[in-house]
């Protein structure tokens, strides 16, 4: 990684004045399904393993392409957005997706803290490595625990025992301290971080129901009442 143009300590300095990191929530480029229909045991389960006292809890989301990875993390995130301080989604699908979701967490940053020194540089004097740098500075300042990262689409991970320069190393783009929570959507199951949920079918006769209830408005599917036509 490239080295910062500006002293670190003045980042730390402006930063350390914030008192709760606070970031308007949004997820308005995050593509989602109308009808996703919320799998409960799934959204408990990563909540549960991101409970913490402010050290690193990450979360795997494995499964097959189209399965609901995505959705899920989505749902999780709007759910229990008033957990975090902020909320951050990140395509990782590819190193230009990595780069540009970077650079636009600066931005949803720098909105609402404008003085942040190596943040402010974004776009102008920095470059895309220093942008992604100034992220994981920030997402590393003490005190700053509360936020949650979702990294979206890690389908081709770099191996730790692989001699090959290829894929995606998570790691480099990880902030620093060991703090925060974390979310990561694959379907490679070679990603070996935090605690791994594998997502299945769904197979239930009712989830079948309230599939069709919500595609179709009819509430009534989901109870098991008799449709008596007109």
């Amino acid at each position: 990684m490239a080295t910062w143009p500006l002293a670190p300590q003045l980042f730390f300095v402006v930063w350390t004045r914030a008192n709760d990191f606070s970031v308007t929530f949004s997820l308005s480029d995050v593509p989602e399904t109308q009808y996703f229909v919320a799998r409960e045991a799934e959204l408990a389960e990563i909540r549960s393993s991101l409970r913490s006292d402010g050290s690193r809890r990450v979360v795997v989301l494995h499964g097959l392409g189209g399965i609901g990875k995505t959705q899920i993390a989505i749902t999780y995130a709007k759910r229990y957005r008033d957990e975090y301080s902020a909320v951050f989604w990140l395509s990782i699908k590819d190193e230009a997706s990595i780069q540009q979701s970077f650079i636009k967490v600066a931005r949803q940053i720098t909105q609402q803290y404008p003085n942040a020194s190596l943040l402010s540089a974004v776009g102008k004097q920095q470059s895309q490595e220093e942008s992604i740098e100034a992220v994981k500075a920030w997402l590393s300042l003490p005190n700053n625990t509360r936020w949650l990262l979702i990294y979206d689409n890690l389908d081709n991970p770099r191996l730790a025992n692989s001699a090959e320069d290829a894929g995606i190393d998570i790691h480099q783009f990880l902030p620093t301290a060991y703090q925060g929570s974390i979310i990561i959507t694959t379907r490679s199951s070679q990603v070996d971080l935090g605690n791994i949920i594998r997502i299945r079918k769904l197979i239930s006769i009712e989830n079948s129901l309230e599939i069709l209830s919500k595609t179709s408005g009819r509430d009534n599917l989901q109870h098991g009442k008799k449709l008596v036509a007109n």
